[in-house]
Order: structure tokens, then C-alpha cells, then sequence
């Protein structure tokens, strides 16, 4: 009953927490040109949060699901290679269970009803169990036995049956007194067990016996069933010994008689950790797997996490800890591909790293699709191209490079568009600050920096019309206050950016604002000054903070 494992192999390709288009493009992007050029695993796009009104547009203008969102890397059950689980119907033997058992090698196993939901767990203790206390059992009357089942698990065949009976109960007696201690002991509906002795028989259905098994395969007289048709009596032809009979009777105890109705039940998302600390306290070792109807999905017991249990990924568009997806230290990390400062994530085996100081991600990507001469659908060169129009600023930041202009100019001719008017679509599809609080505006492009000794807290916001900020400037700079006392920032700042005017640059401050005004020598007042040309967080305000603060 058990499938050869079928091995997963998903790599989730994922951007920062905080995505972006860049971010969010690159990872469909790449996972499009991975799923081409390797086979040995299915490369799902994937982000770390929620999506931008920017990022939604392209999205919707190129008719691109949107990746899958996933809060954590952390390995859960869905991560382990479940093969499918070998289980027992609750009204299967205790025969055909330890039958069962003995073949698949296995000591455990889920019970599940004819829905095929999960009813209790089973294992070789129970069977022991049972077996132990079933030690001079000789009554049936309240734990009657299937029929049918009983027949099955001896190979027995019925010789009489005129009362319909279903259910073998009553007391059990084996057929080895004298004739006259047999007769006197008989009460009515009694089963008995005994050999060919048809005097004997004759008596016992006269008494009143319920059930007569006649063993060792033996013949039984015409006037045996004769009499058990006329009486109702129930006549059973065993072909094994009385010893083994009975103990064949036992052992057609329906499963649900010795099974535990209340098995470690796991969904396909708990986490690993959670996992073990279940399998580890549980009387069985082992948990099952079942969705949210209970229905059966796979069995997990200590063996199957003896191994480490990874989920895999390939980040984009990032290469530090704090801004990476929650538990990345728990994941493989396969690859990485950015634009950005080297950080401070770390793997247990060396991985293949391409970060190129390009003005966008997707540049990076497209770059590696144009020199596998792989095919790229019109729909990816669009999402490649938007993640660069976005990053650049419409190729207009100073991280701006020859190659993201030659790249942005081969995609739009792929995608059909024309470069400057889907420039302008796509930002003003960007720039809306429409009734969003100050807090969604400062999150919706947040990123946390940790530089010499420095936890600094910046976020970025492209505006066409400077009066909208002038007018919420109160409310914005007392969010950057909550924002840098609630977490703990030395600073906290947000780069305001008109693109249609290049000298109307500025920045809203608190915290250590002596930083800004020493690496800019500008004057802050009021925690805002302008920063003209100052277009680029990564390329002009981080590293000019940077190389004030490894002098300090």
C-alpha cells in the first residue's frame, strides 16, 4: 500500500519583506528563465508581503498572476517527502492488521472510516495488548464478532444459516468435556468448538447452542444440518484445529476495539519544530497528516525526520538578514542575485552569488536571459521591464547604468511597448498618495539598514505634486518618530522624490539628524532639508551616510 515517494523539489525564488516591483519582478522573471534552464527543480515565484499599488498595476497590465505570499521559511510538514500512508479500515481484523504489519514492516498505522477520515492510530502495542487480555476470554455477549470477518480470517465457509445471522456472541466453549459436562454447562445461544462428533452436535442443538464450529476441515452429517436448519442454529466448517479456531475467533476483533481515537493529527503547514515536540511526546512516535475535512494525507513517525528538513529558496533583489523573509536561516539557500551592498547572509555550503551594480535586479535577470538566448514571453518582458523603469526611476537615478538602458530597450521591444510612453504610464500608475495613512506611506518602501554600529530606518516616496507632502509633513514626521522609538532606530528618515523636478529632492528626518547634515553638509531644520540630486537611497544617501559613519 505503499507509493514510491514522489521527492519534492520546489525552490522558492522570493524578494525582501518589504517588495517591490524590482523585487517582485525579478523573482518571476528568474523563476521563468530557472524553470528553463534547470530540471531539476520547479522554481516558484514568490514575495515576503504585500504587493504596492505599483507593483499591481504591472501585475494587471501584463496579465501576470501574482506570486504566492509566504510569511516564513521555516520547514513544515508539506516539506517532508510523504509518501502515501499504509492504513487499516476501523472495521479490518486485528488478524489482517498484524497480517498486515508483519508485511509492510511497519509498527504503526492511521485508521480511517469509510469516508476515508481519519478514526484513530493503531500499532503492534495494542495488538499486544489485546492479545494479553484476551487470555481466557470465553464471552462474546457484548464484544460480538463479524461474521463475515471471522470467516475471512479463517478461511472457514458457512454450512447452515437459516436465521440470517450476522454476529458471532455468546459464550465460546471448546468441545473437550465428556459429553454429559458439555451438555450441562451448554447455555442458550452459546458458540461452540468441537470436532466431528455428531451425537455431540446433535445434543448441542437441541440444548439450545447458538453457533457450532466444526474444526480441523471435518464432515458434518446430513442430520447435523438437518436439525440446525430446523432450529436456527449457525454451523461453521473450520478447517484449522479447536486451538487455533478460537484463537482465529479472537483475532476478528474489529480494529476500532483496540485502536486510540485520539492520534497526533498534523496539517500539511505545521512547522517542523512543532513536528517533532508532537512525535516526540506522543504514545506512538509518529503523527498523521490529514487536511481540514480529516481526511487522510500521509503518516510521519520518527524515522522520516532523522534527516534535516529544508525548504529551499533563491532570494532576489536582496542579500541581508533584515530584509529578508521571516526563518531564512532555516532555509537552503540556493542562489542569490542582487544589486545591492554585500550583507550578512550566510550558508552552510558554498552557493552561487551574482551581484552586479546594475541600477535594478531585473536588469541582472533579463541580462542572464539575453545571453542564454532563452525565449522570453511577452508578458515577462514586460514585468522585467516595469522592475526597471521602477527602480531606475525611469532610467534617471544616478544607479542608472549603460546596460540597464540597453537591456530596459531590448525588453520593450520584446513586450511591443514604447519605452517613454509606458515610462509615463507606469509612473503615474506609482505616484498615488490618494487617503493613505502617514504609516502605509512610509511602509509602502521601508528599508532597515544596519551600518557601522548604526540602525538606521529609511524609506523612499515618489510624489508629482510637492504640496501633498508639504501639507501632511506634521503627521509623516511624527510617524518617523513613533516608527524609530517603537523599534529602536538611530535614525529614521524618508527621501521625498519628484521625478518631473530633479532639484526638489528632500528628506524627512528624526533621531541623529547630525548624520545627514555632516555627510551632506546641509543644514537640517525642523528634521527636513533638501538633498538636491540625491535621487538613489542605495547609490547616494546610504553610502554618503555610510562614509560619514566609519569616521565617527
Amino acid at each position: 500500500m505503499t507509493a514510491s515517494p514522489v521527492k519534492k523539489k520546489i525552490v522558492y525564488v522570493i524578494g525582501h519583506r518589504t517588495p517591490d516591483t524590482d523585487s517582485v519582478c525579478s523573482a518571476i522573471g528568474y523563476a521563468h528563465f530557472k524553470n528553463i534552464t534547470d530540471k531539476g527543480f520547479i522554481f516558484m515565484p514568490a514575495r515576503a508581503g504585500q504587493l504596492n499599488e505599483e507593483t499591481r498595476f504591472v501585475l494587471e497590465r501584463f496579465n501576470m498572476p501574482a506570486p504566492d505570499e509566504i510569511e516564513s521559511l521555516a520547514p513544515t510538514v508539506s516539506d517532508l517527502e510523504l509518501s502515501r500512508p499504509i492504513s487499516v479500515h476501523e472495521r479490518d481484523s486485528v488478524h489482517s492488521l498484524a497480517l498486515l504489519m508483519r508485511e509492510k514492516g511497519v509498527r504503526t498505522a492511521p485508521v480511517v472510516n469509510d469516508a476515508g477520515r481519519v478514526a484513530g492510530i493503531v500499532g503492534l502495542r495494542d495488538i499486544a495488548h489485546f492479545y494479553v487480555g484476551s487470555a481466557g476470554l470465553t464471552d462474546l455477549t457484548n464484544a460480538p464478532i463479524s461474521l463475515d470477518i471471522f470467516l475471512r480470517t479463517m478461511d472457514g465457509r458457512v454450512l447452515s444459516n437459516a436465521r440470517r445471522v450476522t454476529e458471532l456472541k455468546g459464550r465460546v466453549l471448546i468441545g473437550s468435556f465428556q459429553r454429559g459436562t458439555l451438555l450441562n454447562t451448554i447455555h442458550e445461544g452459546d458458540i461452540v468448538v468441537l470436532g466431528d462428533q455428531q451425537d455431540v452436535q446433535l445434543e448441542l442443538i437441541k440444548a439450545g447452542c447458538g453457533t457450532l464450529i466444526i474444526t480441523d476441515g471435518l464432515p458434518v452429517g446430513s442430520e447435523t444440518l438437518k436439525r440446525a436448519e430446523q432450529s436456527g442454529t449457525l454451523v461453521i466448517s473450520s478447517p484449522h484445529p479447536a486451538f487455533a479456531t478460537v484463537q482465529f475467533l479472537l483475532m476478528s476483533e474489529p480494529v476500532s476495539s483496540i485502536m486510540s481515537r485520539s492520534p497526533v493529527n498534523v496539517g500539511l503547514y505545521t512547522p517542523i519544530s512543532e513536528l517533532r515536540k508532537r512525535i516526540i511526546h506522543s504514545d506512538y512516535r509518529s503523527a498523521i497528516v490529514a487536511d481540514s475535512e480529516d481526511r487522510l494525507i500521509g503518516f510521519i513517525t520518527r524515522t522520516d525526520l532523522l534527516e534535516p528538513v529544508r525548504k529551499r529558496a533563491i532570494l532576489v533583489d536582496h542579500n541581508e538578514v533584515s530584509h529578508a523573509v521571516d526563518n531564512v536561516d532555516e532555509a537552503e539557500i540556493l542562489e542569490i542575485i542582487d544589486h545591492h551592498r554585500v550583507g550578512d547572509i550566510s550558508t552552510a555550503a558554498p552557493i552561487y552569488v551574482y551581484n552586479d551594480p546594475v541600477g535594478s535586479t531585473c536588469t541582472v535577470v533579463a541580462g542572464m536571459m539575453f545571453l542564454y538566448q532563452v525565449d522570453i514571453p511577452v508578458e515577462v518582458a514586460g514585468v522585467l521591464l516595469s522592475g526597471i523603469l521602477s527602480d531606475t526611476l525611469l532610467l534617471s537615478l544616478s544607479t542608472t547604468t549603460d546596460r540597464d538602458r540597453q537591456v530596459a530597450e531590448r525588453l520593450a521591444e520584446v513586450a511591443g511597448l514604447s519605452l517613454r510612453d509606458y515610462g509615463k504610464e507606469l509612473l503615474h500608475a506609482s505616484i498615488h498618495i490618494g487617503n493613505k495613512s502617514a504609516a502605509e506611506l512610509i511602509a509602502a518602501d521601508f528599508r532597515e539598514v544596519r551600518i557601522y554600529g548604526k540602525k538606521l530606518g529609511i524609506s523612499q516616496m515618489m510624489v508629482l505634486d510637492c504640496e501633498e507632502i508639504d501639507l501632511r509633513e506634521g503627521e509623516l514626521l511624527d510617524e518617523l518618530e513613533r516608527l524609530r522609538r517603537s523599534e529602536g532606530y538611530d535614525m529614521t528618515a524618508m527621501l521625498v522624490t519628484n521625478p518631473l523636478h530633479a532639484s526638489h529632492e528632500r528628506v524627512l528626518l528624526k533621531g541623529d539628524t547630525w548624520i545627514v547634515e555632516k555627510a551632506f553638509n546641509v543644514e537640517v531644520r525642523e528634521s527636513t532639508c533638501r538633498l538636491p540630486g540625491v535621487l538613489s537611497r542605495k547609490k547616494d544617501f546610504i553610502p554618503a551616510v555610510g562614509r560619514v559613519l566609519s569616521t565617527a
